[in-house]
């Protein structure tokens, strides 16, 4: 697609208690003049849902009626006013109370509340014509735990977590109900696995976590496994795992699996805090991956909880992802996926929340649930955040995501959980406010939104990876380039410099005395508004020290350390090398003439010792000689075997004395 090309307008959804509202909504600065704000509503469905399922295609998205079943709705054509009241699926579907779509949208999961008398509750059907292919019995529901049948990336086999195992199926169940399953992996206490449906993975090699709470003794672990596994089954422990951590404070297992699928953060949450710290309980974060030969502690630059947990979505970039961690205000950090070290830190803020561009380049922290809204916006390319022309706060705030081109936000208000104020805004990457949006808020006060969000790419739509844009403000043009001068500039004469408390000289040096030296709840607020809170910054990685060697490689006892050769010529590097090359010959040489010179003393001293005192030595030492002869050689070390060797050098010296 050429750059004078217009790309596609993005697509956002609307479900209210009214019905299902899709609109169209372009990402370009110019062109939201042409927006306007729609008059009347035009349904796609009529009526209230309770839950909604999209397509990775964006072509159609499932929605349910209460007590009428599951429809389809065709999101590719410009239809409007669904009149029709026959579920799209063959068989009933009014009691289904939770549903998850495949990840090439080829079938649909669902669980319903099992019954009497009744053999499947757990049912997979085809998405393209509604037929029911295959069930399974699923007694229980644990939100945790679902869904309970994981495809792989490319749907060629099916995971299915049973009671103490896991089964592996072809995925797309080619007999039907008559399928069976390829292989049964047990796994003693299992309760919930994770599969990387939305990665590619390796080929020939797929990975799983798997998560199994303590049972009297034995604490929770945490499990990386690999199917199929080059080891065999355990008649114990069962399927043998790659990696695993064992906590026996963990109830509970969030898994984020990496964009390859190769890599998996592992984050275990108790609901009980041992430090007392935080009411919330605390949590622990992990990396696993193959390449490792461990499980790596993932190493936060501040203590505490840790918020949100995101990777970077772009697999052709090289891994890193992102750490919201500590008590309030919290800590924001950018980690490599390889090691897990953190190599740039966002700074200190009010924020719970991280939310990556889909192409991998802008990002957004916030502040949603309890706090108070504030939004910062980021270039992971350039390291730096983007200044909007005015600071953003999305109060009260339940859904979030960006759109499928990474240039806008779009942020909810939506029911049940917030019963007010509903509605839903679009920010652009930088985080300027779109003014028109072509739905009229007032339509959902106060408490009619359901769920709002992007709509996926149509599968012929390809967004390209586009950098920020100029401002108005750069520009020159605009009303924003001189009010947001001018607002700027009398915001910064506005707010002086507070002063800073007096602290009294025997607590000034003394942790907790000085301003943001303590951890209690004042001292952090005070260090926030003073100013003192770690800023936006690179993270230096402190190298260990390395063993000082030669240019041949060998150790030179007394010998400085090499120069750094960063930022050196080549010429410059050659000459530090021979200048090296020529100190260390020099080291040597006069190590070698020591040891000589060491040689000649203790030869001299040989010959001027008493020849009594000699011999009475030389037969001590043979004596031990013929004691070691007694032992068995292979318990011998290699020092006794060079004295039994020395013995025909003793026995002459001896005979020479005469003694």
């Amino acid at each position: 697609m050429s750059s004078s090309t217009p790309l596609p307008h993005c697509r956002v959804l609307l479900r209210s208690k009214d019905g299902v509202e899709v609109f169209s909504v372009p990402s370009e600065r110019d062109q939201e003049s042409s927006i306007t704000t729609a008059t009347t509503r035009n349904f796609l469905f009529k009526g209230p849902t309770t839950s909604q399922a999209l397509l990775p295609d964006g072509s159609a998205v499932l929605v349910q009626r209460p007590d009428q079943g599951i429809f389809k709705l065709d999101l590719t054509a410009n239809t409007t006013a669904e009149t029709t009241t026959t579920p799209f699926f063959q068989q009933s579907t009014s009691r289904v109370q939770i549903m998850d779509v495949s990840p090439q949208g080829t079938f649909l999961l669902t669980w319903e509340r099992a019954q009497e008398g009744e053999t499947p509750n757990l049912k997979v059907w085809r998405i393209s014509d509604g037929a029911l292919v295959i069930g399974f019995r699923q007694k229980s529901l644990s939100r945790d735990s679902w869904p309970y049948l994981q495809w792989t990336n490319d749907e060629k086999l099916a995971f299915l977590h049973c009671t103490n195992e896991v089964r592996v199926y072809p995925g797309s169940f080619p007999q039907a109900q008559e399928t069976r399953f390829l292989e049964k992996m047990r796994i003693p206490g299992i309760t919930s696995m994770s599969v990387p449906s939305q990665a590619p993975g390796t080929a020939g090699r797929i990975l799983f976590t798997a998560f199994i709470p303590k049972d009297k003794n034995k604490p929770s672990r945490a499990a990386l496994f690999e199917y199929p596994s080059s080891q065999p089954s355990h008649p114990t422990t069962g399927y043998p795992a790659l990696l695993s951590k064992s906590l026996f404070q963990a109830e509970e297992m969030t898994v984020h699996w990496s964009p390859k699928g190769d890599a998996a953060l592992i984050a275990l949450q108790s609901t009980v805090d041992t430090s007392g710290q935080s009411y919330y309980g605390s949590t622990s974060l992990y990396l696993m991956s193959p390449q490792v030969d461990d499980t790596v502690a993932v190493p936060l630059p501040q203590e505490g909880p840790v918020l949100d947990v995101a990777w970077m979505p772009n697999p052709d970039k090289p891994p890193t992802f992102t750490v919201i961690a500590g008590r309030m205000p919290a800590m924001a950090s950018l980690h490599n996926g390889t090691d897990g070290k953190a190599t740039f830190l966002f700074g200190n803020r009010h924020q719970n929340t991280v939310q990556w561009a889909p192409h991998g380049r802008f990002l957004f922290l916030a502040g949603f649930g309890n706090l108070a809204g504030d939004m910062t916006f980021w270039d992971k390319n350039k390291e730096k955040q983007i200044p909007p022309a005015y600071p953003v706060t999305a109060a009260c705030t339940v859904g979030y995501g960006w759109s499928p081109d990474s240039r806008l936000i779009c942020v909810s208000t939506t029911s049940p959980r917030m019963n007010v104020d509903n509605g839903c805004h679009l920010y652009r990457y930088n985080g300027d406010k779109v003014s028109r949006t072509p739905w009229d808020n007032q339509n959902y006060l106060p408490d009619r939104l359901l769920q709002a969000c992007f709509l996926p790419a149509l599968a012929d739509v390809v967004y390209p990876d586009r950098p920020q844009s100029p401002s108005l403000k750069d520009l020159g043009k605009g009303p924003d380039a001189a009010s947001a001068t001018t607002a700027a500039s009398t915001a910064g004469a506005a707010a002086p410099k507070p002063a800073g408390r007096y602290i009294p000289p025997s607590a000034r040096n003394r942790a907790g005395g000085g301003v943001g030296g303590g951890t209690s709840l004042a001292e952090r607020m005070r260090a926030e508004r003073e100013g003192t809170m770690k800023g936006a910054q690179r993270v230096v990685d402190k190298k260990t020290p390395v063993k000082v060697v030669g240019v041949t490689g060998q150790v030179v006892v007394g010998m400085a350390p090499p120069p750094t050769e960063q930022g050196k010529s080549k010429s410059a590097q050659r000459r530090e090398k021979q200048k090296q090359k020529k100190q260390e010959e020099e080291a040597r040489k006069k190590l070698e003439e020591k040891l000589a010179a060491d040689q000649k003393a203790a030869a001299a001293a040989t010959e001027s010792m008493d020849p009594e005192k000699r011999a009475r030595k030389l037969k001590k030492i043979l004596k031990q000689i013929d004691d070691l002869k007694q032992k068995d050689p292979e318990t011998l070390n290699d020092d006794q075997k060079k004295k039994i060797a020395s013995e025909a050098e003793l026995l002459e010296e001896l005979q020479k004395l005469g003694i």
